[in-house]
């Protein structure tokens, strides 16, 4: 099995490696940031991945979605925001990361639905954010760079105040045509990943010394529930009405072939 890894310090709780839990089968772990890892499962370099929920959205009739886990946040996520010299609804142009498209969506989505308005958008090429009017960073570099501009938005807390629904970034999917053919070892990984998440929050101080670094990923939520799916479900709408995917998607998992939420 060839899993897409993201090795950003808001993916550890899933590091079943480093949580001491054993697959039972042999498997290559084959890393990448959230952008790369969605286009390896997509050329089908490898067969299950964590992937942006974007990538889920535009190519659900490829994948099946592993239950009960996601990178969500119920209010602030601090490690996906906006870094400005200007206030939010003042911002013209906008430079953003290439590594993710859900948070490049998100912030499309919060700038023409939420506040109607369109900044010219340009990709980020590189880490020199000084003498751009804003930025969009995800991750190690969002937390690294939070204090570089005079505003920061956690696009998390916007959708927060918005919708009253949490905002999924990524969950973990397996390729339709590999699960098949592999249900078990599948079935085998979501149940490792899960218990690697509840044994990383029973004792975060085994795992990382710094206690910021502990707080922030108690604030995350790594769940997947009903609430869940209905924000992907409004995420989904937005993005229609803004032209950005073509098609309603269908959320389906990988327990039950009749289990799918669809619109």
């Amino acid at each position: 099995m060839r899993i897409g890894w993201i090795d950003y310090l808001n993916t550890l709780p899933f590091n079943f490696e480093k949580t001491g839990i054993g697959l039972g089968f042999s498997y290559e772990l084959v890393k990448g940031f959230p952008s790369q890892i969605n286009r390896f499962l997509s050329e089908k370099k490898v067969d299950v991945g964590f992937i942006s929920s974007v990538h889920y959205i535009q190519n659900f009739n490829d994948f099946l979605i592993l239950s009960d886990l996601s990178i969500s946040s119920l209010n602030k996520v601090k490690s996906v925001v906006i870094l400005s010299e200007k206030p939010l609804e003042k911002i013209s142009h906008i430079y953003l990361t290439k590594e993710s498209k859900t948070s490049q969506y998100l912030t499309k989505v919060i700038f023409k639905v939420f506040l109607n308005k369109n900044p010219v958008y340009k990709p980020l090429s590189d880490e020199d954010i000084e003498n751009k009017e804003a930025v969009l960073l995800i991750g190690d570099k969002a937390i690294k760079f939070s204090d570089r501009k005079k505003y920061r938005y956690d696009l998390s807390e916007i959708w927060f105040k918005e919708t009253g629904l949490p905002f999924v970034f990524a969950l973990w999917c397996v390729r339709k045509d590999y699960y098949e053919k592999n249900k078990d070892k599948v079935k085998k990984l979501n149940q490792v990943l899960k218990t690697s998440k509840n044994r990383f929050f029973e004792n975060p101080e085994k795992y990382i010394k710094d206690q910021f670094l502990i707080n922030y990923l108690k604030n995350l939520d790594y769940c997947l529930s009903e609430e869940h799916i209905k924000s992907l479900k409004l995420f989904s709408e937005y993005l229609l009405e803004t032209g950005l995917i073509k098609e309603k998607p269908i959320f389906r998992f990988i327990e039950d072939k009749n289990e799918a939420y669809n619109f």
